[in-house]
């Protein structure tokens, strides 16, 4: 298990889920894009993490979820945003601000690793319905100063993306 001081209802559940943007307790998603991470174990321990308008309350940029994973020797943390088609720029704004800026979310790294001092594996992802070109994937990656790790596909029509292949 992975236990941190957290609001409790900014942790998604298996039910009772007082956020709407928790699906269970592995899926998060708002406005048709959801993506997940599912443990396949006992020895696998998650936390689906909503961060806009609960972890961080203000109108300054954020982004959408956080997603915590421990599995014996090795610790990832993704934080994601959902986005639509063409707001893939502003994605990457959100994801470099809030691994740059926001104590919020350096306060809940650092208490992931002093669990057992292990290195965090931080990996940033989008998930849209749009698409962008390896050159301009690249451009906003410099611009930002942020490699994102994928940029997910997802649609109501779609299954939805399991951040466990990114593993």
């Amino acid at each position: 298990m992975i236990y941190l001081e957290l609001e409790k209802e900014c942790v998604c559940k298996k039910m009772g889920n007082i956020r709407k943007e928790c699906r269970n307790e592995y899926t998060i998603g708002e406005q048709g894009k959801y993506i997940k991470l599912e443990r396949k174990n006992t020895r696998e321990s998650v936390l689906a993490i909503v961060i806009d308008g609960c972890i961080i309350k203000d109108n300054e940029s954020k982004c959408d979820a956080l997603f915590l994973y421990k599995k014996e020797t090795d610790k990832y943390s993704f934080l994601v945003e959902l986005k639509g088609a063409g707001d893939i720029e502003k994605a990457f704004r959100q994801l470099s601000y809030t691994r740059n800026n926001r104590d919020e979310y350096k306060n809940i790294i650092k208490n992931f690793k002093s669990l057992d001092d292990k290195k965090v594996n931080q990996k940033f992802v989008i998930v849209s319905n749009g698409m962008l070109s390896k050159p301009k994937l690249e451009s906003l990656e410099k611009k930002n100063n942020i490699r994102v790790k994928e940029i997910l596909h997802c649609e109501a029509t779609t299954p939805i993306p399991d951040l466990k292949a990114l593993i």
